[in-house]
């Protein structure tokens, strides 16, 4: 009897504690409703299924996921929140994407959680064969002529599997195909094929790119276009305040961007067209413009203001010439000293006179400028002439008489005439002096840098004929204004014949 009570009493504590657990952990199932889906590479797959409530209580906010391989699909997460009565089922779908993976049949699980209970059902993703891929060319519209055109070709593989066949391109102008290519090749999934290709300087005209491929049984094609074109570009080139100027323009203003070499240098005009080339030397400049792919060379003879003072009479006089040894008229010579500061403009031969007066005596600082010449320089020391002595008159006694000629009288007297012959033998004296203070020529040797220069003055009283000049002088071109001039062992030879007074001027480039 107490054994039948026993087995009484362990019977309802088992429901009992069953009946508690039933009610603390909901039971649901998940199903999916399709087992083998096919798919692509890039596609979405949609995933039917079925959950349902086995439990004796409503179940809501039911979590569905799918898990599988870590790599080749995304994957997503739904909640259900419509509540599930007990025996009831809900039907709902899921989607994942299948990525760049290759062919064959993947599984994968379907899990449905409520609270702490979990359900899973299997099913299969069979990922075919996709045979896919993209083309694309990499070029401009628009080149200015004189300039390389690169032009990339790309071929990218977004098939699963190996792609087989071939690839190729053209480059056309005006009906001609100026570049081909193809050949026969395959692409791993995912693969890239790229080619770049430079056209050198194309002409000016209308060009034709054009790319195309037949991998996995599948042709495609793609073109682009570009045009090669010139401006019509002018230029200016001068010397100007110690600088070379360039300037590119067009009918619209200043063009930027324009190459120009000036002797070694190499610049690119600035926003405005400008090129600026500080010069500090005198010489011969090449420039040389790229003007979309028409090259333009010119020169520019830049010369710098050569300065010759001499002291006469109370004044500096200037002899101005260029490096070439020509006379420079109409330039402003400032002299600097002591006292003051002189302005004055040379004339036509390139002569400004300079008053002591004005600058005063000792070292007289003579500066030459002009836009269009390298300014000039010379120094010179003028000393302060000695005051005229003269003797101290005899004082006359004052018991002396001084006979005082009769008003009347219109008789010149004899001093009168020694007076005369004292006047024209002055004038006989001054002559000769002078006739021998300028009956020798003048020479005045220069070096400059590069340049040497030599000056030759004919005396003011008697020609020169015949007249030879040899100097030491290593030099690799000359120039004269006057007579002959030839380097010979070594030594500068220039042969000359001069009137009274004339001046040559001699260049010699040493070398």
């Amino acid at each position: 009897m107490k054994v039948k009570i026993f087995i009484i009493l362990l019977i309802v504590t088992l429901l009992t504690v069953h009946q508690v657990s039933s009610q603390e952990a909901p039971l649901l199932s998940v199903t999916v409703l399709n087992k083998e889906i096919p798919a692509l590479p890039g596609s979405t797959v949609v995933v039917p299924f079925s959950v349902t409530n086995l439990g004796n209580e409503t179940i809501s906010n039911v979590t569905v996921y799918v898990t599988g391989p870590a790599q080749g699909f995304q994957y997503s997460v739904k909640v259900i929140r419509t509540p599930i009565e007990p025996g009831e089922s809900l039907n709902d779908t899921i989607t994942l994407r299948v990525l760049n993976v290759p062919p064959g049949e993947y599984n994968l699980t379907l899990v449905a959680k409520a609270g702490n209970v979990y359900s899973s059902d299997r099913f299969v993703v069979s990922v075919g064969v996709l045979s896919d891929y993209s083309l694309s060319v990499e070029v401009g519209r628009r080149y200015i002529y004189g300039h390389d055109v690169a032009i990339t070709f790309k071929v990218v593989s977004k098939s699963n599997g190996i792609l087989l066949g071939s690839i190729g391109y053209r480059v056309m102008s005006g009906g001609v195909i100026l570049k081909s290519y193809e050949n026969s090749t395959y692409l791993n999934p995912g693969e890239v094929w790229e080619k770049t290709i430079v056209l050198k300087h194309p002409d000016i005209g209308n060009y034709t790119v054009e790319l195309w491929a037949n991998l996995g049984g599948k042709y495609k094609r793609v073109t682009k276009t570009f045009e090669v074109y010139q401006r019509k570009l002018s230029y200016d080139v001068y010397f100007m305040d110690s600088a070379i100027y360039v300037r590119v323009f067009n009918s619209t203003g200043g063009v930027p961007g324009i190459e120009v070499s000036i002797n070694n240098a190499t610049f690119e005009t600035d926003s405005s067209g400008q090129v600026s080339y500080l010069v500090t030397k005198p010489g011969v400049y090449r420039v040389t413009l790229n003007l979309d792919g028409k090259i333009v060379t010119t020169f520019v003879d830049v010369k710098k203001l050569i300065l010759t003072p001499t002291v006469s009479n109370g004044t500096i006089i200037v002899q101005v010439i260029d490096s070439s040894g020509l006379p420079v008229p109409n330039v402003t010579v400032v002299a600097s000293g002591p006292l003051g500061t002189d302005y004055e403009v040379t004339n036509s031969s390139g002569i400004a006179v300079i008053s002591l007066k004005r600058t005063g005596y000792g070292s007289i600082v003579i500066k030459a400028e002009s836009d269009h010449y390298l300014p000039g320089e010379a120094i010179v020391t003028v000393p302060k002439p000695s005051p005229t002595t003269t003797s101290s008159p005899t004082q006359t006694p004052s018991n002396t008489t001084i006979p005082v000629p009769p008003s009347t009288s219109e008789t010149t007297p004899k001093s009168s005439s020694h007076l005369g012959l004292i006047l024209i033998l002055s004038g006989i004296v001054l002559a000769g002096t002078s006739y021998f203070a300028f009956a020798h020529p003048i020479i005045q040797e220069e070096t400059l840098d590069r340049y040497y220069f030599l000056k030759v003055r004919a005396p003011r009283l008697r020609p020169l004929e015949n007249y030879r000049v040899e100097r030491p002088v290593k030099a690799v071109e000359v120039r004269t204004t006057k007579g002959n001039a030839k380097v010979e062992n070594g030594k500068l030879i220039w042969e000359l014949d001069l009137e009274p007074g004339e001046e040559a001027y001699l260049q010699a480039l040493l070398g």
